[in-house]
């Protein structure tokens, strides 16, 4: 199950009952108020309990280390072999105890899958396959941990593939028809209609390589247990910057296609006499009004940290007062993250610096696409870094992502663009 859609699904009712108390609040009509904050009170508890069942369903679909270096019963894994290993700390060991001290572990052999085109005892580029449970979790974590790649529409590419392909509706202007020619029309009773018919282009994503790389001790690698821990948070944290950092600046040369270098990708001018580095309750109005009219429950503003202190004075004039954009985390409806125009905001130093065109962007993530290898041929390898007494592993992950459209939308009666992306141009 998805867990992280129903979870999102929560949050938009949550955020639409917000929307109707604050009205209800302006009128001083505080009983019907209290009612609808019950609701959302309801609906905080189940978010809350589908984040623990979703935490565990990650730890269930991995091993629990008990304080033993033992071997568990091997059980098939479909496409990808044995899982002979308790604990990603004690498959390190027997790699590191192979290499170095020319120990064969035999369940190495069971889960290696002649990584690189070698077997592990072929000198320094050997490799050994990752037992699929830890490298699955590893990537898995990564993604769910991440309040930006948790939202993007996710696809598994087999173990047998290196692409996948799309046939998506090629469409640039929605005014008269959609998907890129199909059209409705009123017609008289026996009257003739045009015919028409949708087009569509063909998408296609091949998966690049992401390698990171863990320098340990002899020390380390004495204590399984540490290593359990430490490799897998460790490359999950590193994993999710890296991967953050392409779907938000990535510039598709071997790497994925970032939202900054989308073709789709619609910038708002700064205001008049807009002064430097500055982000202005208007520039949030017009950034809202070149996004899509429809699903705006799943938008979210992407912006650089240091934006972070314009945020509570973000307001427009409203007659003789103002009226204040943002909401800190909590407040009336106890949501999890600020929120600008009552949308997430999510705070990312892969963003533009602080008055640069994308700084702060507001985007659906659902309408970009993370395309990730399934974990079988994740590997870790070691090299002796003999000056240092360190041993280095290496792990290798398959994945790329891009927006789903390449053009900004035309919609009907208006000369305007719009886009699931939207920026703020420079403010220098």
């Amino acid at each position: 199950m998805d867990f992280m859609e129903k979870i999102t699904e929560l949050r938009a009712e949550k955020s639409r009952l917000l929307t109707q108390a604050e009205g209800l609040v302006a009128e001083d009509k505080f009983q019907e108020a209290d009612q609808i904050t019950a609701q959302m009170e309801t609906i905080n508890q189940q978010i809350a309990g589908l984040e623990k069942l979703a935490q565990a369903s990650r730890e269930s679909a991995g091993p629990v280390y008990d304080g033993a270096l033992h071997t568990r019963p091997a059980r098939d894994e479909g496409e990808g072999g044995e899982r002979p290993f308790a604990t990603v700390g004690e498959q390190l060991r027997a790699i590191y105890n192979f290499r170095k001290n020319h120990v064969e572990d035999k369940r190495l052999h069971q889960v290696n899958n002649a990584v690189l085109g070698t077997n592990g005892g072929s000198g320094a580029d050997g490799g050994f396959a990752l037992q699929t449970d830890f490298a699955g979790a590893i990537m898995e974590s990564a993604v769910e941990r991440s309040p930006l790649l948790n939202r993007l529409d996710r696809y598994t590419c087999s173990a047998s593939a290196n692409s996948m392909r799309w046939i998506a509706a090629d469409e640039t202007d929605v005014s008269k028809a959609v998907f890129g020619g199909v059209q409705m029309y009123w017609a008289a009773e026996g009257a003739a209609v045009n015919a028409s018919s949708p087009k569509f282009r063909e998408m296609k994503m091949d998966l690049e390589k992401m390698m990171g790389f863990l320098y340990c001790t002899d020390e380390m690698l004495e204590d399984a247990a540490f290593l359990s821990s430490f490799a897998a948070n460790s490359f999950t944290l590193a994993g999710d910057r890296l991967l953050t950092e392409g779907v938000i600046c990535g510039d598709g040369v071997g790497k994925p296609l970032g939202l900054l270098h989308s073709k789709a990708l619609v910038t708002v001018a700064k205001e008049d006499s807009q002064a430097a580095g500055t982000f202005l309750g208007a520039n949030a109005i017009k950034m809202q009004a070149r996004s899509m009219p429809r699903n705006r429950e799943r938008l979210v503003w992407l912006m650089h940290p240091d934006v972070e202190e314009q945020l509570p004075t973000l307001s427009i004039q409203s007659g003789e007062a103002a009226k204040f954009l943002w909401n800190p985390e909590g407040g009336l409806g106890n949501f999890d993250t600020q929120r600008v125009l009552n949308k997430p905001v999510l705070f990312e130093d892969s963003c533009s610096a602080l008055g640069s065109a994308g700084d702060i962007l507001l985007v659906d993530p659902y309408q970009y696409i993370l395309l990730t290898k399934g974990t079988v041929k994740q590997d870790w390898s070691i090299h002796v870094e003999f000056l240092t007494d360190q041993n280095c592993f290496r792990v290798v992950y398959r994945c790329n992502g891009g927006p789903k459209v390449s053009k900004p939308l035309t919609i009907k009666n208006s000369d305007k663009t719009r886009s699931p992306f939207v920026a703020l141009a420079a403010r220098k």
